[in-house]
């Protein structure tokens, strides 16, 4: 749990608004257990987030992703502007964009449409956006 979607999010909150948050307990696979919690689902609340409609830069996305019974990923809305301080990315395209790590691969910046839209369930909004 040190190097998953949830980290990269926690630290582009506190990089980029100060905000920090607890270390989550998660075993690995916890999403594919239907009887199992939903961690996201069961702990946004908690942790100073709120469901919106539509995102804006700084909102968290939180998707299913492969065969699972609970959404098991998440990632930063980051809008038409895909800067991130100290970093030189290089994204093509116009946005919207989302910072996610995907289990398994680096961090990345991606176009959020298309399949990537299409696994959205939770728009994700902390209670001391900026």
């Amino acid at each position: 749990g040190a190097w998953d979607c949830w980290q990269v999010c926690a630290d582009w909150y506190k990089r980029e608004w100060g905000l920090e948050f607890p270390t989550y307990a998660r075993e690995e696979g916890w999403w594919e257990e239907a009887d199992g919690p939903s961690l996201y689902e069961q702990a946004y609340e908690a942790a100073g987030f709120h469901q919106v409609g539509q995102p804006q830069r700084g909102d968290m996305i939180v998707m299913a992703v492969g065969r699972t019974a609970h959404p098991n990923h998440a990632g930063i809305y980051l809008g038409g502007d895909a800067q991130l301080p100290d970093e030189q990315a290089q994204v093509f395209g116009p946005g919207p964009f989302l910072l996610h790590h995907l289990y398994g691969r680096p961090s990345e910046l991606i176009v959020f449409g298309g399949p990537w839209l299409d696994r959205a369930r939770l728009v994700l909004r902390h209670r001391d956006a900026k």
